[in-house]
């Protein structure tokens, strides 16, 4: 049974509100991996990158942190970085310190209160850096061509996306993520891609299934948005499970909430119904090959001009040029 939305809820949280309406209404359920990130959710996820299990972080700061020099080299006299999905904007920081000609630095987060820390630790390391954060959704059109037409003309742009983000995204997604990360590096700029390697299943689900429960609590924690920005009453605890699991034939692990019952929630006065079992599909990690990412690259207008990976090859930093 359908009631009208509460009109408060739907024109604070618009965007939200119809997101998670629209996915929890198709057969098979779904909630866009975005909304973890309050400032909750973002707390959480930095306690995930510190866990024994999660080896992506470990992996890409090893790289950064050994091979930042080398890297630095690669990139030239770039004047600004802009990083979308930048968090903590903890990574960024091993290419300041190699990149002293850098002008200008724009990180981009849908989360204000992580932002809002990042920028004063940055503004206090780099006090000669211009630091402009911008707050909203890499995923929207209309904020990436905001910052790419604040630009100067000539200015060498380099977008930096590190972790596994665009593993978040279906093949087609990415492929449109890459054109708008090309679009806001510019003619002469660069993309500076994080990507998950392939590698045995039993690491891969250790890493999102973590023996603390830590990766189960930022999957419900989407769940705890709803109830409290949307007036859902989802019974978090008790109602829902985390599960991860390996598809074969998409190559990535994926974030499922299994209802332990029937049940029916409530969301801003629509009522869903939930049958023992059933599962809400809430993250993609997709995991690729060095030669998948030259394949998707060069659909977006980019070429792989330099790759760096860990000592255990489980993860890679991609250097892509504008064609």
């Amino acid at each position: 049974m359908y009631h009208p939305p509460n009109t408060a809820i739907a024109s604070q949280h618009q965007d939200f509100f119809r997101d998670v309406l629209e996915g929890l209404r198709k057969p098979q359920k779904t909630l866009p991996c975005k909304y973890f990130y309050d400032a909750r959710g973002s707390a959480l996820f930095e306690k995930i990158c510190a866990l024994d299990e999660y080896y992506l972080t470990r992996a890409e700061v090893e790289i950064l942190h050994d091979c930042s020099h080398e890297i630095a080299a690669a990139l030239g006299d770039f004047d600004c970085i802009i990083e979308p999905g930048a968090g903590s904007c903890s990574k960024v920081q091993r290419l300041l310190d190699d990149l002293p000609q850098l002008r200008s630095y724009i990180p981009m987060d849908i989360s204000t209160a992580a932002l809002d820390r990042a920028v004063t630790e940055l503004e206090q390391r780099f006090p000669k850096l211009e630091v402009r954060a911008v707050a909203g959704d890499f995923t929207d059109n209309n904020c990436l061509h905001n910052i790419a037409n604040q630009q100067h003309i000539g200015q060498r742009r380099l977008v930096f996306f590190p972790g596994s983000t665009i593993g978040n995204f279906t093949a087609r997604e990415s492929l449109g993520v890459l054109r708008w990360l090309r679009e806001l590096a510019g003619d002469n700029g660069a993309v500076l891609l994080g990507a998950d390697l392939i590698k045995s299943r039993d690491r891969l689900l250790a890493a999102y299934n973590d023996a603390e429960g830590v990766t189960a609590e930022f999957n419900k924690n989407i769940l705890r948005r709803i109830n409290r920005e949307l007036a859902g009453d989802f019974n978090v605890d008790d109602g829902f499970a985390h599960r991860a699991v390996f598809s074969e034939q998409h190559c990535r692990v994926e974030m499922q909430l299994v209802a332990r019952r029937a049940q029916s929630v409530t969301i801003g006065g629509e009522i869903l119904q939930f049958h023992r079992g059933e599962h809400i599909h809430t993250e993609n990690s997709h995991k690729y090959s060095k030669q998948l990412i030259a394949q998707l690259s060069s659909s977006a207008g980019l070429t792989v001009a330099q790759h760096w990976q860990d000592s255990r090859g489980d993860f890679a930093l991609f250097l892509l040029s504008a064609d």
